[in-house]
């Protein structure tokens, strides 16, 4: 239901109880790390983004060549993920429903349509995007010893 998305693995509904709870997807013309932090920050959707500690994998998934894999690489050791391949995760458990899924197919098919783009500036040293001028509010939630 959402244009240009590409999920990766099994799609057949009449197989879904084979399956994990594990979704991983790219929607094109969008960063896996963006649409991740639009997800999380516009839509307050939890889901991962990257490799998923299965490098190897996910680069045979997109079908990376060896010279792109080897770029890719090069420029991650040189402290710059920016252009980290990867996609994004969603995982359901026990507590998710299907007001949880149409949710998250909603809010796709509004990044999809441009409708979510606010503004996010990208940490090139971690490849993850935050929404411009945001500052995390996590210190009143911690004990900070002096």
């Amino acid at each position: 239901e959402v244009p240009g998305i590409q999920i990766y693995g099994e799609t057949d509904p009449a197989k879904a109880n084979e399956k994990v709870g594990v979704i991983p997807f790219n929607l094109d013309g969008v960063s896996h790390f963006l649409l991740a932090a639009i997800l999380g920050y516009e839509g307050g959707i939890g889901v991962r983004s990257g490799c998923f500690c299965a490098h190897p994998y996910v680069v045979h998934l997109l079908q990376l060549d060896e010279q792109e894999a080897g770029d890719w690489r090069d420029q991650m050791l040189a402290g710059d993920k920016s252009n980290m391949p990867g996609m994004v995760r969603a995982s359901f458990g026990c507590y998710n429903n299907m007001e949880d899924v149409d949710r998250l197919v909603e809010t796709l098919k509004r990044i999809a349509a441009g409708e979510m783009t606010s503004e996010y500036v990208l940490d090139r040293k971690t490849g993850e995007y935050t929404p411009a001028g945001y500052a995390d509010q996590f210190e009143p939630y911690f004990l900070l010893e002096k």
